[in-house]
């Protein structure tokens, strides 16, 4: 009997210990779950990897960049940077702990942006093989600029349309100074 009732114990001991873990562990770790980190994958050290990720989301562009240059960013950010990152926080990334460092920007031509007749770029800063940040955004003046994952539902409408929506959903006007430069 003193078996019996010293397994016993010992089972509710164990079982008492496991439920406090999981209690403890739903507090102590959310954050881990609950992470910023992207849902999708940010590889961009080859052309392809490049080409990959933004077809996540539906873009296509052209294999060649139009351009490949290097950007600082700059350790303290001024307001063009705090706008830029916040865009990128819209999307899952960070530009802040890449401040102080140079990145490699990837300019490449969208070639299925909704509407016709706009030129329209997909900008990607890669970082040591990944894509730190980026956008896509129209070449005109007051053009747009959003996220990877703007909106490509609707892709057939007209040239008056563009003027007369000026794009609502998926974009945010293009201040002159939105592009940090070095």
């Amino acid at each position: 009997m003193s078996i019996s009732a010293g397994f016993k114990k010992k089972r509710l001991i164990a079982l008492g210990v496991s439920l406090m873990i999981l209690t403890i562990g739903m507090f102590v770790f959310p954050q881990r779950i609950k992470s910023t980190e992207p849902v999708f994958s940010t590889e961009g050290a080859t052309a392809d990897q490049r080409i990959a990720f933004l077809e996540q989301f539906g873009w296509e562009v052209e294999a060649e960049p139009l351009e490949v240059r290097e950007i600082h960013i700059p350790e303290e950010f001024d307001d063009v940077y705090t706008r830029y990152n916040e865009l990128q926080k819209s999307q899952g990334l960070d530009l802040l702990p890449y401040a102080g460092k140079t990145c490699r920007q990837w300019i490449y031509r969208v070639l299925n942006y909704p509407k016709s007749g706009e030129e329209v770029r997909a900008i990607l800063l890669v970082y040591d093989g990944l894509v730190i940040g980026g956008d896509i955004s129209s070449v005109k003046l007051n053009g747009f600029m959003t996220g990877f994952a703007g909106e490509l539902e609707g892709a057939e409408s007209s040239q008056e349309e563009t003027e007369a929506e000026d794009i609502d959903v998926m974009i945010e006007e293009v201040p002159e100074d939105a592009w940090p430069t070095d």
